[in-house]
């Protein structure tokens, strides 16, 4: 009776043991879900470029193109230089930058732009058609988002 008990319980750990490294090997850390509000229209917006630890497991995606280029085809966010542009994480990020590059000239018009929300007008943006990058840094690494946006004057 000893005996049985005995294997049965070392056969349920040796089981339980390669259930849980199987699940440990297919595990990869996977990117924050990010949503851009303005004006009350919400907008998810996808990870394009991250690099992210966990477990001690890596995840990392790159993708070696101007933002100007990966939005194009991608429908603007209208936005009013007095709108505030709200980031919602799924997870906090330690620090957000963003960067707005013009759309004609693939030019980068704005860098390191710091606020939560960012308030355009305060920054004084100028009206145009722009790629937004966002830069979210965590304490197990960083993802870059990009999205499009329409920036228009709204005293005008």
């Amino acid at each position: 009776m000893k005996k049985s008990v005995l294997w049965i319980t070392m056969s349920f750990l040796i089981l339980l043991c390669m259930i849980s490294w199987s699940t440990y090997s297919r595990y990869k850390p996977n990117p924050p879900d990010l949503e851009v509000v303005v004006a009350k229209h919400t907008v998810e917006v996808k990870p394009v470029t991250y690099s992210l630890r966990k477990w001690g497991r890596t995840a990392a995606a790159d993708t070696n193109t101007d933002p100007d280029v990966l939005v194009r085809e991608t429908p603007p966010i209208f936005v009013e230089t007095g709108d505030n542009i709200k980031f919602l994480f799924e997870q906090l990020p330690d620090s957000v930058k963003c960067y707005l590059w013009e759309m004609d000239t693939g030019r980068l018009a704005y860098k390191g732009l710091k606020g939560y929300p960012l308030n355009l007008e305060d920054l004084n943006v100028a009206s145009g058609d722009y790629a937004l990058e966002i830069r979210a840094r965590w304490e197990n690494g960083y993802v870059l988002y990009n999205t499009r946006i329409m920036v228009h004057d709204d005293s005008q």
